[in-house]
């Protein structure tokens, strides 16, 4: 694995991701199920919001600390806000949101562990695999429009990773 950025931490969150990327798409239904029945939709979405924030700043607080400097972390922040936190919030299914901390995640972790290209062709299979996965089960459909969020989402992540990287 090429320079893995942050060791094992990096690797447990990347395999996380593998397992729970397919995890829920065959039982996220049934989860969501359980979450409506704690709270309203409102507040999972300021839930799935709070998250994805956090990993945002957490996200363009590592690229200026590992050289990314001032002026990248401004230009990381003109298109990751509007990536990760503005355009999900215009989806109307508040579980859609989830594609963009799932796969943003996934292609962060992946720019860490391999090479560039090999980084881009995890995310990218894997945004395309997952919804092909989707369309195999029964209760679930693929869909063209979720892999283009999944895809945006992972090449952010890449992105996101690849800046920090710079030096």
């Amino acid at each position: 694995m090429a320079g893995v950025s942050g060791g094992r931490g990096v690797l447990w969150a990347w395999l996380l991701l593998l397992v729970a990327i397919p995890s829920m798409s065959i039982w996220g239904r049934p989860l969501l199920g359980a979450w409506r029945s704690l709270m309203s939709i409102e507040w999972l979405a300021l839930m799935m919001f709070l998250v994805t924030l956090a990993a945002v700043v957490a996200g363009v607080f590592w690229v200026r600390r590992n050289g990314g400097g001032y002026r990248t972390g401004l230009l990381l922040s003109a298109w990751v806000i509007p990536l990760f936190l503005l355009l999900p919030l215009t989806l109307p299914v508040v579980e859609e949101r989830l594609h963009f901390l799932l796969f943003g995640g996934l292609g962060f972790f992946s720019m860490l562990l391999f090479p560039p290209l090999v980084a881009v062709a995890v995310a990218v299979l894997g945004s395309g695999l997952d919804e092909l996965l989707q369309w195999k089960l029964p209760d679930r459909v693929g869909d063209w429009r979720d892999v283009g969020f999944n895809v945006a989402a992972a090449l952010g992540g890449v992105v996101t990773a690849w800046l920090g990287q710079r030096r």
